[in-house]
């Protein structure tokens, strides 16, 4: 860091505050362009997702839902439109249905097509689960659900992008540009074994 120095002469004292003024214009800049990036990212990815309400609980010591303490593994969870019924399906294509009870028909909210919970494979070292949303977020509609396969590749057949469940949601294959990470959601785990999803 320079100083200012009154002992020095006329020519070297300008030299000094000339290198200073340059020191503070450089910090300046790195400052400005910390702080646009920082403020000009709006559109970027965020890795949780509020645009759509979610509030989801189960227990994972409960048939299927045991299934989500298995590495790789995931399944979708829907709720019937009339929302008296909540459907669990599972890559191989098995199904489960059971009635709502009344408090879980008032308060249960799936996102914008329902949810796909699962427990990644990659970078997952404490083994949490990871919720996503049903519906595909480059169509972003209700009605463009992913279907999912047993190594964990989500596709959307209508636009034809595919992500990866295994890691973080993140695009694998993509026929569209622009296509973003499925829409994740916050997952609290209980020493009980209930997991929440909420946002």
């Amino acid at each position: 860091i320079l100083w200012q120095d009154s002992r020095l002469p006329g020519p070297m004292r300008q030299l000094q505050n000339s290198l200073h003024a340059e020191q503070t214009m450089k910090r300046g800049l790195f400052l400005f362009i910390v702080l646009l990036t920082a403020v000009g990212c709006d559109n970027s990815y965020r890795p949780m997702s509020a645009k759509y309400r979610v509030r989801f609980s189960c227990r994972t010591d409960v048939a299927p839902f045991n299934q989500l303490t298995t590495p790789g593994r995931f399944l979708s969870v829907r709720i019937s439109p009339d929302r008296t019924t909540l459907t669990v399906t599972d890559p191989d294509g098995k199904t489960t249905t059971r009635p709502l009870t009344e408090t879980e028909s008032a308060s249960f909210a799936l996102g914008l097509g329902g949810l796909i919970l699962g427990t990644p494979l990659f970078d997952n070292d404490n083994r949490s689960v990871s919720a996503y949303d049903l519906a595909c977020p480059f169509c972003d509609q209700e009605r463009y659900r992913l279907d999912f396969d047993i190594q964990g590749i989500a596709k959307c057949s209508k636009c034809g992008n595919s992500w990866s469940l295994n890691s973080s949601g993140f695009p694998s294959e993509t026929v569209s540009s622009g296509v973003r990470p499925l829409y994740g959601y916050p997952v609290t785990s209980s020493v009980n074994g209930t997991i929440s999803v909420s946002n």
